[in-house]
């Protein structure tokens, strides 16, 4: 059987094109044809895929997805496709995997929105989620967040039966391994990391909403003896050069080291005392379900889905919303606690041990299959 699967863009460090990569995996290993259209394609391309770049037209991001957009349709009118599978919000699909928020409850909620409602790219993009959840649509979503699920109904009356939900989909190579105490050693000194330092690590693409800015806030308010003892890594893709500004403002350009897009995350989650993830906005949040299997504790903003299994297993601290950076900042000195960590470190590990997070892909395959043979047949 023949796939088409639809992405914006992929590139090896993003979450999104990791969960398409995942998922597509094992309905490949199955015996699928897997044909991947993008807009960019960065990195090697998936193993196994038929991956085809669309040359888009148009100055602004929403022309060049509308641009995308009309020419899949004329690709795939052609083809004899058992399903068309989107990671993205676009009109036709036959199963929409939902990794991003709903779109109009955000813009509804901005003060300016009375003025907004009428701006082109607004227009284009509610438009595109209204024609994948709207009551008329045979779209089947499947979502991984049941606070997105419960927008998207709010606002488009959706079937329950057209939203299924996924468990977690953690890759298992982000477990603590056996020998994690050797490996935390060699991170620590390959990056030459006191044994008395602690390093809070931030990982994630897009810094603004990922919070760094209020990261760098939270290392520049620590006391002065615990802010020379730590150390601040980011990794992940974007423009870094206005939070080095930030950090020498701040007097910590020392203490802070942005590494760019990386594929040894695992070691990075081992090397680490704590996660700092204070996003502005979070559909889900995967690395913090990555931390917690590896047994890093995890200082998180509530607006992230995946907030809930840090107080469930008691594997670090939530931070308020709306966001209070003062409380951030009395959190975080907080955490960096030795004996704090080592109790916040043990209860991930037990709940990673008894919960599932780790079969969405498998889950998200079998959905795939099961639709595609019922409409074969």
């Amino acid at each position: 059987m023949k796939l088409a699967v639809c992405l914006y863009k992929y590139f090896p460090f993003g979450g999104l094109a990791r969960d398409c990569t995942r998922i597509m995996s094992v309905c490949r290993d199955h015996g699928y044809q897997v044909d991947l259209f993008v807009m960019e394609c960065q990195g090697e391309a998936p193993e196994g895929f038929n991956v085809e770049v669309i040359e888009t037209q148009g100055l602004t991001n929403h022309q060049k997805v509308a641009s995308y957009i009309e020419q899949l349709d004329a690709k795939l009118v052609n083809q004899d496709y058992d399903l068309v599978i989107g990671f993205n919000k676009i009109p036709g699909l036959d199963i929409y995997y939902a990794a991003d928020p709903c779109y109009i409850d955000r813009v509804k909620n901005q003060a300016n929105y009375c003025f907004m409602q009428f701006n082109p790219r607004l227009k284009f993009y509610a438009e595109c989620e209204d024609k994948v959840f709207n009551r008329i649509s045979k779209t089947v979503t499947l979502m991984i967040s049941d606070v997105q699920q419960a927008l998207f109904k709010k606002h488009y009356e959706t079937p329950d039966e057209r939203l299924i939900m996924l468990p977690p989909g953690i890759d298992p190579n982000r477990k603590r391994p056996g020998d994690w105490q050797q490996q935390r050693q060699d991170f620590r000194q390959q990056f030459d990391v006191a044994d008395d330092e602690f390093i809070v690590l931030m990982v994630g693409t897009g810094f603004k909403t990922k919070g760094v800015d209020r990261a760098l806030n939270a290392l520049a308010n620590l006391p002065v003896k615990l802010q020379n003892k730590t150390r601040l890594f980011i990794v992940g893709e974007g423009d870094d050069s206005p939070y080095l500004k930030m950090a020498d403002k701040l007097s910590i350009r020392d203490r802070v080291t942005f590494f760019g897009g990386r594929g040894d995350i695992p070691q990075f989650l081992l090397g680490a005392d704590v996660l700092l993830h204070p996003a502005r906005k979070e559909n889900t949040g995967t690395v913090i379900l990555e931390a917690m299997v590896a047994g890093l504790p995890v200082l998180v903003t509530r607006v992230c889905g995946y907030a809930k299994h840090v107080e469930t297993a008691s594997a670090g601290l939530v931070i308020s919303s709306p966001f209070n950076q003062d409380e951030c900042d009395v959190k975080l000195i907080t955490m960096l606690n030795r004996i704090n960590l080592k109790s916040w470190s043990d209860s991930a590990l037990k709940y990673a041990s008894e919960e599932d997070l780790y079969s969405m892909p498998e889950k998200a395959a079998a959905i795939i299959e099961a639709m595609a043979e019922e409409k074969a047949h």
